[in-house]
């Protein structure tokens, strides 16, 4: 098996260097391999630090830039780009574990696989704050699924260590361009929507622990801020995925009731455990999310009408 690993960046130069430093420990063996580093419309010396570090991978080691701005067009010009059967996508801030690799080849070497998808654990600046809980450190992108490798469903791997034979991401059309994240936004979900097409294909996913990366989390992202943006915009974008029939005057009446039920629920939290309680910023995080899919099923709503009548204005 042999295997494009990718790694899409934008404006992390020192980030994605520390990356690289991981991936020359890399445990090969028989596995044939390539790094591909998508410079996603960049500024920074992004290209002067492959440059650098070039020598160290012996040829390994390729730089691209990618004009158009979004992580599903960086993903995307990897599959155009990769020479090989296998794209491994890693997000530009993790440490690869030196077994990684020999681990992603015995679980494809196990069956006929379309995908595998590998632990992430978080590599916390200082001690993590008291108001993020286990559940929550999800949106942090961390990825444990138990000890053993096992089938996966859509909403359980993330692009952070995640990988598909680059025949079925071609059958599946790429990753979606409307979604994803695009500079320093964070909508996202182009990762799970690639996982459900290639399911409903019959492509198997597989969810292997011994493909381990440490991923780091900035201190920035360790307020509570952060994490409302998180929710968020990680929901504005799920609308976008929806059928034209959920689309509907009933849905936004639905989604703005769930968004006063969340603030009541946090409300109650907040007079219960104590506005700062770990409880009430659970609460809190919901209402966020269900504020955002109700923000983007708006907006979708509208597109849709207003598609409806451009194509049809009389109405008949």
């Amino acid at each position: 098996m042999n295997v494009t690993i990718a790694i899409a960046t934008h404006n992390r130069a020192r980030e994605v260097e520390k990356t690289l430093r991981s991936l020359v420990r890399l445990e090969a063996g028989q596995t044939e391999y390539e790094v591909l580093l998508v410079d996603n419309n960049g500024t920074d010396d992004t290209a002067a630090v492959a440059a650098g570090l070039a020598p160290q991978f012996e040829g390994r080691l390729r730089y691209v830039r990618e004009a158009r701005p979004g992580l599903s067009h960086a993903r995307n010009r990897a599959i155009d780009e990769a020479r090989h059967e296998v794209i491994a996508y890693l997000d530009d801030d993790v440490d690869v574990a030196p077994s990684w690799l020999n681990a992603l080849r015995a679980a494809y070497a196990s069956g006929d696989v379309a995908g595998v998808g590998g632990r992430a654990y978080l590599v916390y600046p200082a001690r993590r704050p008291r108001w993020l809980s286990d559940t929550r450190e999800a949106l942090l992108t961390r990825v444990e699924l138990g000890p053993d490798r096992r089938p996966s469903g859509a909403g359980e791997l993330y692009g952070v260590n995640l990988s598909f034979r680059k025949a079925w991401l071609i059958r599946s059309g790429g990753f979606r361009t409307d979604l994803g994240r695009v500079g320093t936004t964070l909508t996202g979900g182009e990762d799970c929507d690639m996982l459900e097409r290639v399911a409903s294909l019959g492509g198997l996913v597989l969810y292997e622990p011994g493909a381990v990366v440490g991923h780091r989390v900035p201190r920035g992202r360790l307020t509570r801020t952060w994490f409302w943006k998180r929710c968020y915009w990680g929901h504005v974008a799920v609308p976008r995925q929806w059928p034209d029939h959920r689309v509907c005057g009933y849905e936004l009446v639905r989604s703005a009731w769930h968004v006063g039920l969340m603030t009541y629920r946090a409300v109650r939290a907040g007079i219960g455990h104590g506005p700062h309680s770990p409880e009430c910023f659970d609460q809190v995080l919901d209402v966020a999310s269900r504020l955002g899919t109700f923000t983007g099923l708006a907006r979708e709503f509208r597109h849709r009408v207003r598609g409806s009548f451009a194509t049809n204005p009389t109405g008949a």
